[in-house]
């Protein structure tokens, strides 16, 4: 099954953690906050993270300005 990143269907494979599916998608904008099902995963964690077979990800990237 796959897992759906910001609403777009995105393979899975066994052993992915967040920043694996961050380089796949190449989102390597610094200010981004990752959710999983709803939960903020804190980026200090994202290389230890898994993600499951069928998980909702959202990512948001952060915007600064003045």
């Amino acid at each position: 099954m796959p897992i759906q990143v910001n609403g777009d269907r995105h393979p899975w494979r066994e052993g992915m953690t967040v920043t694996d599916l961050m380089q796949e998608l190449k989102f390597s904008f610094p200010m981004k906050t990752v959710f999983i099902k709803g939960k903020r995963i804190p980026k200090v964690e994202h290389p230890y993270t898994l993600i499951a077979d069928g998980d909702e990800i959202d990512v948001v990237h952060l915007m600064s300005g003045g």
